[in-house]
């Protein structure tokens, strides 16, 4: 995750775009973040994985603005089973959900498997997103479960890029 941000960062920074990482338990920063990125009119695109997408689930609650919300295999972080139930939050414009389940498990998926245990699942707003991406890819794979591409042919990537350009 974090050296696909410093990527962004590297090639969008220049034309004007702000990229920034925050691990899942920052929301606060994310959330103050993004409302000053609103507040100057910027689209927004929050990405998260695993526990990360949980964070950016609860962030786009949070925000007035519309979102594009992707979620890279998200796993639900422990909470109260009303908060598995809620659909999607209403910033949200667009969700996509890349489903990430391994051909050859490894090590990340194990973790996966425990972190999906421990919170409940996954979101209802994600198992109801606008486009799922299946992927046969490992937990850790963030660059991968980004250029995925969907039963449409769009991948996250494309979708982000498509915010990028708007």
């Amino acid at each position: 995750m974090l050296g696909y941000s410093e990527a962004r960062h590297r090639l969008l920074e220049p034309k004007g775009w702000q990229v920034r990482y925050f691990p899942h338990y920052r929301i606060p920063e994310a959330l103050a973040f993004a409302r000053a990125m609103a507040g100057e009119g910027r689209p927004l695109g929050l990405i998260g994985h695993s526990w990360g997408a949980d964070g950016a689930l609860r962030l786009a609650r949070r925000l007035e603005t519309d979102v594009l919300l992707i979620g890279a295999d998200p796993v639900a972080k422990p909470a109260l089973p009303p908060a598995l139930w809620r659909g999607r939050p209403e910033a949200a414009r667009t969700l996509v959900h890349v489903d990430a389940v391994a051909e050859a498990r490894d090590r990340s998926d194990h973790v996966k498997t425990m972190g999906y245990l421990a919170g409940g699942g996954v979101h209802r707003a994600w198992r109801e997103a606008d486009h799922i991406i299946p992927t046969r890819l490992n937990h850790w794979n963030f660059a991968g479960m980004m250029a995925a591409k969907g039963p449409d042919g769009r991948s996250a990537e494309d979708w982000l890029a498509s915010l990028v350009a708007a």
